[in-house]
């Protein structure tokens, strides 16, 4: 296993021992099934494997095979019968891939699945309400298509396999990664095995970027086709944070939130930036989700400057270098004609102090039931405390305009926080104070950009002023962060451009807004 999964260390590796631990060796075939397989080159191995034969070591070879393209049954049953002509024996790494074969079966067993009309995109997710994400989902994956073929010159033969899964424990079982490494660092997408696997947004408290994940993940599976899988982890993960937005964008520009600009800023005054191989194995095993924004910071700045500086081709040529074995470091010092140690330094030179930045919003695992509010947040003083309960006594009660006031108090001590500011936001769109509410958010929209419930709130409040096509865009961008709170398609369906596009969202705002 490489270095293109954020995981992969945590996963079963599929050729860093030898397929079995006795004196058996690959054959000619199987060697090359394997070769193939450890390449990206899926394709070819798929051809190859028919000429496999019944040995544990051809067995083993195809189980992996069918487990690349998604055949789950298939691959467990081949692991398992290769087990059964060869004994385990000590080092032997067939009895752990057998166990993930196993727990992505079972995981995946009731999956739905849908694909493109042209058959290039099939989505897999758990019946239920996740279906509401497919129709968005294959938009996002022909637009990141698209725009990844400009960017980097290789369109992927597919079909692109996409699995949105329900829980943070499923991508645990996709993957092996613990529970654990999803609430520290707030991993929760990971490619590898040729699919693109993203959690739910239904699964996190206040949802997250779901739709530039996907195009994050994509950008690893292009790479990783394109490279051979040879690109580390320092420069896979650049390239992704850097390019994750391009798919609606018209060229392919950094973005990073105010709270990872502060991260990063505060790291270079302390000098305490990441190695870029401390990122290695896997920014899944970094400590925290500070320490893992700081990484994602860095590696994408990194990438950024390098493309504007030098250009995409020269970034392309590089990328082509190290699909022929080069080390990555020399091939982009070689293709920009300087030393790493120049690059680096002027990168570092680049970085710009950042004055005034907002804390980073944790990802948070949802438990139990969804609420329309967010939690009290800890450091609020207990006087501030007894408002936002007093507030959330009237809004109960209807008495929106009461609640309203209560929870403007609140937000007093803490002005910058987006779980008060929606509450208030809430209380005013409903008492009919579309200006009060913008007033209250649109600051937080700047500081905390990626925060659902701003985005939804904002829609309806743009709506209520008659604002048409900023409440579209705030709509939208709910949407994107996330698509199980109502209110934003109940906005489309009154506002969107399109008649079916109404009628579509029409039919989600009803449905949503019984649950």
């Amino acid at each position: 296993m490489r270095a293109w999964t954020r995981v992969l260390v945590l996963g079963v590796s599929f050729c860093a021992l030898p397929v079995l631990a006795s004196a058996q060796s690959l054959t000619p075939l199987s060697e090359r099934v394997q070769a193939a397989l450890d390449e990206m080159r899926v394709g070819e191995a798929v051809e190859l494997s028919e000429g496999l034969g019944d040995s544990a070591l051809d067995l083993s070879v195809r189980s992996r095979v069918h487990f690349y393209q998604g055949h789950y049954a298939q691959a467990v049953e081949a692991m398992e019968a290769s087990l059964e002509a060869e004994p385990e024996h000590p080092r032997d790494r067939r009895p752990g891939e057998l166990a993930l074969f196993r727990s992505t079966l079972q995981a995946t067993a009731n999956f739905v699945h849908v694909e493109s009309e042209d058959g290039r995109y099939r989505i897999s997710h758990a019946p239920g309400p996740d279906r509401h994400l497919v129709d968005y989902a294959l938009r996002v994956l022909r637009q990141v298509d698209q725009s990844l073929t400009e960017e980097l010159g290789i369109r992927l033969q597919g079909p692109i396999r996409l699995e949105i899964v329900p829980s943070a424990d499923t991508l645990a079982a996709l993957s092996t990664l613990e529970v654990e490494d999803v609430a520290r660092t707030g991993t929760i997408a990971l490619c590898k095995w040729d699919k693109l696997m993203v959690t739910s947004p239904r699964a996190l408290l206040r949802g997250y970027p779901w739709m530039d994940t996907i195009s994050h993940e994509f950008v690893h599976l292009v790479v990783a086709h394109l490279t051979h899988d040879r690109t580390p982890v320092w420069l896979q993960e650049g390239l992704a944070k850097f390019l994750e937005r391009r798919w609606r964008e018209p060229r392919a520009q950094l973005h990073l939130t105010p709270s990872s600009r502060g991260i990063l800023s505060n790291a270079l005054e302390n000098d305490s930036l990441l190695a870029f191989d401390r990122i290695h194995p896997s920014i899944a095993l970094l400590p925290s989700q500070e320490q893992a924004a700081l990484a994602f910071a860095q590696v994408s700045t990194f990438v950024a400057r390098y493309y504007e500086v030098y250009g995409r081709d020269t970034l392309r040529a590089a990328l082509l270098e190290i699909a022929d074995g080069q080390d990555a470091r020399e091939a982009m010092a070689t293709q920009a004609a300087r030393r790493f140690a120049e690059l680096e330094s002027e990168w570092r030179r680049s970085l710009e102090h950042t004055e005034d930045a907002p804390p980073l919003l944790q990802r948070e695992l949802r438990r139990g039931q969804a609420s329309e509010m967010e939690p009290i947040p800890e450091a609020l003083s207990e006087e501030a405390r007894r408002r936002v309960r007093l507030g959330d006594l009237l809004w109960g009660r209807q008495r929106h305009g009461a609640a309203a006031h209560q929870y403007a108090l609140a937000l007093e001590e803490a002005p910058g926080d987006p779980a008060l500011a929606s509450r208030l936001a809430r209380a005013a769109v409903a008492g009919d104070q579309a200006q009060l509410a913008r007033d209250t958010l649109i600051p937080i929209s700047e500081r905390h950009p990626d925060h659902a419930s701003t985005w939804a709130l904002l829609s309806r409040a743009y709506d209520l002023a008659g604002d048409v096509d900023d409440a579209r865009v705030a709509a939208r961008r709910a949407l994107s962060l996330n698509p199980f709170d109502p209110m934003p398609h109940c906005v489309l369906g009154n506002r969107a451009e399109a008649e079916q596009e109404r009628a579509e969202e029409r039919g989600r705002c009803s449905e949503l807004s019984r649950r």
